[in-house]
């Protein structure tokens, strides 16, 4: 799951003589994980988890996952260069290793589920969690900008604490919705992402069109978050709004 939502891709090569078992680095644009052939699943299981671990606390651009001596973990190490014998083209062996994160920590912890049972349980995570507020667009701000799928800003209670406000475009598919929830939500927990950076107005305003996720950071948190719910997330790389002219009624509504 972690593979597929970071848009990355693990392959089977021989990483030489030494005692390396996968290494973790950007090649031709996209995520790479290079896995040495005829390691059991369990291994396979235990490198890449690790190697995607760290490169979402650290993204640093290339890992090596090294076993630890009594072969029950490794330790990973952020190396200069990927193996010389590395070519060009990344090889075509794909190693079958998505099928060993059915039961991770972010598979879904109730099943899968309806996008409106995901959605009703994103706004718990938002109102009773974080304390925060998260509600439709009223409809008397309709016709909304074309494009616009959120308004984000900051709540601050008596000891000057923020919590989120999260406005969304109810007329939108219930997926979506929870897409753009998770995204959210991530964003406002402090994942960096892009220049999310409120307007004078204290709001951001989040599109409705989103890239695949490419690596660590809000959209990937957001992502997991959804799934960990019981959706299997869209493209979560959402895009952001220059503010839309005349945005005085949206801000009576944040304030």
């Amino acid at each position: 799951m972690l593979l597929d939502t970071m848009n990355a891709r693990a392959v089977e090569f021989d990483l030489g003589e030494q005692n390396m078992q996968a290494a973790l680095g950007v090649i031709t644009g996209r995520l790479w994980l290079l896995v040495r052939p005829g390691l059991s699943d369990t291994r396979v299981a235990i490198a890449v988890r690790s190697l995607l671990a760290h490169y979402i606390h650290r993204p640093y651009p290339v890992l090596a996952f090294w076993p630890a001596s009594d072969g029950q973990g490794g330790r990973v190490e952020e190396v200069d260069d990927l193996p010389a014998s590395m070519p060009a083209a990344p090889p075509e062996v794909t190693a079958d290793v998505l099928d060993l994160y059915s039961d991770g920590n972010w598979a879904p912890k109730d099943g899968w589920r309806c996008d409106e049972e995901v959605l009703a349980e994103l706004k718990e995570v938002g109102v009773l969690h974080l304390k925060g507020v998260v509600e439709d667009i009223p409809e008397d701000m309709y016709p909304l900008p074309e494009g616009l799928g959120a308004v984000v800003a900051a709540g601050y209670d008596d000891e000057g604490m923020a919590h989120p406000l999260v406005f969304l475009r109810g007329d939108l598919p219930t997926g979506l919705q929870a897409d753009l929830l998770g995204f959210c939500l991530a964003s406002f927990a402090g994942s960096e992402y892009e220049s999310w950076e409120p307007d004078e107005n204290g709001l951001i305003f989040v599109g409705t069109e989103a890239g695949p996720v490419r690596g660590p950071g809000a959209a990937l948190l957001g992502a997991l978050m959804v799934q960990r719910l019981g959706r299997r997330p869209g493209d979560c790389a959402f895009t952001l709004l220059d503010p839309p002219e005349g945005t005085s009624p949206v801000s009576e509504m944040a304030a």
